[in-house]
């Protein structure tokens, strides 16, 4: 932060008016990741640029048709997978097996599931050098990615499906609801 206030002071105001923990990875108490985008709202923004002008019922069965189409193809491309980590982050056998990188010894803990490159513990995904590490025990290294990566808990992401809502004239609405 220094090196950027003394470059461009209005940047580091800037920066500044929030705490580093609303925008830094490594001062946030709570996990964040970077690998998928946070802002569902322009995801969706641009999947309704086509359909922006139609009634808004017309609008929801586009979205609603949608979603049924994303949870069925994600759901295929989990059932499909033959390894035990989704394959957003699957695990790359050309990652090279150094724990030693550019005269630097990086020290993982295995057991922590930590490394000096902190990228372990942040991602809660085994950097190169916990890959190093792993690789040289010749242990599984599914058994270091945090649950959320896995196959299973992809697979249960989209388990279940989106039933489309019918015509009104069959819902059955209570009568509170109806007052």
């Amino acid at each position: 932060m220094s090196d950027i206030a003394n470059v461009d002071k209005k940047t580091f105001d800037y920066l500044m008016e929030e705490p580093p923990e609303r925008w830094a990875r490594s001062c946030s108490p709570r996990r964040r990741y970077d690998m998928l985008t946070t802002n569902i709202v322009e995801l969706m923004n641009y999947v309704l640029l086509e359909v922006r002008e139609l009634h808004v019922l017309r609008m929801m069965d586009f979205i609603q048709v949608k979603l049924q189409r994303w949870f069925y193809e994600r759901r295929n491309e989990a059932e499909g997978t033959f390894y035990d980590v989704s394959c957003w982050v699957f695990p790359v056998d050309s990652w090279h097996s150094r724990v030693e990188e550019e005269g630097i010894t990086f020290l993982v803990d295995l057991n922590k599931r930590t490394c000096d490159c902190f990228q372990f513990q942040f991602d809660e995904l085994p950097c190169i050098h916990a890959i190093a590490a792993i690789e040289k025990r010749n242990i599984k290294k599914s058994n270091f990615y945090s649950d959320w990566y896995l196959k299973e808990s992809w697979l249960k992401i989209y388990e279940r499906q989106i039933h489309p809502v019918g015509n009104t004239d069959s819902w059955i609405v209570p009568e509170s609801v109806k007052s």
